[in-house]
């Protein structure tokens, strides 16, 4: 090896282990090249016990797969795996080539979800219903960004700050308003007003009120700011206030008080504000759509898309499903571990209320079973590794390890029907509860 060779493998080498994935690279005949840090640290392998050998001797669906991608040159992305009981992982296997197109072998990357999957399960152990829990508690916040957001929230709520939260839609800016003005123990109303749903001329007397007969010929009539005194107002898209309404709130928001649309009398701002806009708020405030001298009046919060903040995805899942259970009398069904991992790998352009639609229909259609893969939408639905490469492997070829995942699944698609299951396997029944006694299912 000359020693610009050198130098390029030891970039790679320090890359490789720098991930936070596992990587495996193997030639073309399957022998394991490269075993990063992480693929050590998740299977319990030392380097030296695999380097050199081939992968089929440790993993064998893993090996079908990385000859299926050399074979088709095709790689494939977000394939879910279960390579021990205890694993649960992502795969992208991509075939490699030299500068002439030889192959010279795969890589395959490994994220590790078994936290994720872990968490789920741990969720129906618990002895409380998430759905008995206090409305602050139904506010879930593993991610830190949600828990920056909400710990600024519950230690200013009686401060009443005025707050801005930027986000995509359905991503909980209303329920995070609400639980600000609830932790305030505040005396007046939360009042919610959607500033692009009312005409551009009614808005400054929604907010404001008017005074001396300006509409119809009504005398007056308070603003919402003067009827939450002591609470709360959430602004949603604050941002859809036409100009002269922004400069007049962020009059109100600077002065604290206001005059009512054709009045002469100050009234005082007794009320949070809690605004909400869209991601893209600062090119709105470039682009003069949003006041510049308003927008500042805020302390604002971006709240993340539920693509940023999968951590929360598990305890989501099950609050959902237990409200949507309960509606439709129905038990609690459990999420197998290949649910889990699809409603992981999905990205939810939806947020919150597309979350929560999917756990309203798995409560009906899995009638209290297990929900397995079967049970998605088709667009939420994942591949499985099983599914690219366990057909084509007889039982006798198995690992015990194998051979065990692969009984269990046999058994779980014939709702424990051993007859059934034995044909699935294609093995005699007597076989199949001798297997069954020598690992303890």
């Amino acid at each position: 090896m000359d020693s610009q060779s050198r130098k390029i493998k030891a970039f790679f080498d320090v890359l490789l282990d720098s991930v936070n994935d596992a990587v495996t690279g193997v030639d073309r005949d399957g022998t394991v090249l490269y075993w990063n840090n992480v693929a050590e640290r998740l299977y319990g392998i030392p380097k030296e016990q695999i380097i050199g050998k081939p992968i089929g001797n440790f993993f064998q669906k893993g090996s079908l797969m990385l000859f299926q991608v050399m074979e088709t040159g095709c790689p494939v992305y977000q394939v879910y795996h279960r390579p021990r009981p205890d694993k649960h992982v992502f795969i992208n296997a991509v075939p490699i080539y030299d500068e002439n197109g030889e192959l010279l072998g795969a890589v395959a990357i490994e994220q590790d979800i078994t936290h994720t999957v872990k968490l789920s399960e741990e969720l129906y152990n618990r002895p409380d219903s998430p759905i008995d829990a206090p409305p602050g508690r139904q506010l879930v916040h593993r991610s830190r960004s949600m828990q920056q957001i909400l710990q600024f929230l519950t230690h200013t709520s009686k401060q009443s700050f005025s707050i801005l939260l930027t986000g995509e839609a359905g991503v909980g800016k209303q329920t995070l308003a609400a639980l600000a003005h609830r932790t305030g123990n505040k005396s007046g109303p939360f009042i919610a007003i959607n500033c692009d749903s009312i005409p551009s001329g009614l808005l400054d007397a929604e907010l404001f009120g008017y005074q001396g007969g300006t509409f119809g010929g009504e005398d007056e009539r308070p603003g919402k700011l003067e009827l939450a005194a002591g609470g709360t107002v959430y602004l949603k898209n604050v941002h859809a206030l036409p100009l002269p309404t922004q400069s007049k709130l962020s009059q109100a928001l600077g002065e604290g008080h206001f005059f009512r649309t054709g009045g002469m009398n100050p009234i005082p701002l007794r009320c949070q504000i809690v605004a909400s806009s869209v991601p893209e708020v600062e090119e709105l405030v470039a682009k003069g759509v949003f006041l510049q001298e308003l927008f500042y009046r805020f302390h604002t919060f971006a709240v993340p898309a539920l693509a940023e903040r999968k951590e929360d995805l598990p305890e989501l899942c099950h609050l959902f499903l237990s409200k949507s259970a309960q509606t439709v009398g129905k038990p609690v069904p459990r999420l197998s571990s290949e649910v889990m991992a699809a409603l992981t790998t999905y990205d939810w352009p939806g947020n919150l209320p597309q979350l929560r639609n999917v756990m309203e229909y798995l409560a009906i259609v899995a009638d209290g079973r297990e929900v397995t893969l079967e049970h998605l939408p088709p667009a939420i639905r994942l591949t499985t590794l099983s599914q690219l490469a366990e057909d084509a492997l007889p039982l006798s070829a198995l690992s015990e390890e194998m051979e065990r995942a692969k009984i269990e699944d046999a058994l779980r698609k014939t709702g424990g029907n051993k007859a059934g299951a034995a044909r699935l396997l294609g093995i005699s029944r007597g076989a199949l509860y001798y297997k069954i006694k020598q690992y303890g299912l």
